[in-house]
């Protein structure tokens, strides 16, 4: 049986390629700064950790993928319920979420959750938070998107407002 050699510049490339996931899946602890996002239009920076305080409607857009590096982690926190109507849309034209992409939102009944219906990975290449009384999304919503190498994926829950009696409106759409 022969001993198989790795040499070190492989070795040095393995060991900044599992440096690099760490670091991006462990963005909270090692993001140099919190950006606080309170714009109509924001490009979000990738391995970053940002608080929404802005509840009038904003378009929030994913670095391209071109930009980007398998295990990079982008971390969304809202300090704030989203205005009726108002809606928050993130995605980048063209680039789509993967389908293993989960997104809980409130359901009808106080306190139960549903899951939205996921992105189809070909052609939804945004995500819509629209605010709705009594239903959010809400103060305590996080998304977390991380790039799997050729697309965003992004799991979350959004948080209800008011009594929770609304129908929330949260979903993938097409350009």
């Amino acid at each position: 049986m022969g001993t198989k050699r790795i040499g070190l510049a492989r070795m040095e490339a393995l060991m900044e390629a599992l440096k690099r996931e760490i670091t991006g899946f462990n963005v909270e602890g090692t993001a140099a700064s919190i950006t606080t996002i309170n714009a109509s239009s924001v490009t979000l920076a990738r391995n970053s950790v940002n608080v929404v305080t802005r509840a009038a409607a904003t378009t929030l857009a994913l670095p391209a993928a071109a930009d980007c590096s398998r295990g990079d982690v982008i971390v969304v926190r809202y300090n704030v319920a989203i205005t009726a109507a108002a809606k928050h849309n993130y995605g980048t034209a063209g680039e789509f979420f993967a389908a293993s992409s989960n997104i809980y939102k409130p359901a009808t009944t106080p306190g139960v959750f549903a899951l939205v219906t996921a992105a189809n990975g070909t052609s939804n290449d945004f995500l819509g938070l629209t605010g709705v009384a009594n239903a959010g999304p809400g103060i305590g919503s996080e998304l977390k998107f991380h790039f799997d190498g050729s697309q965003w994926v992004v799991n979350g829950k959004c948080e209800p407002t008011g009594d929770g009696t609304g129908t929330s409106s949260v979903a993938f759409a097409n350009t």
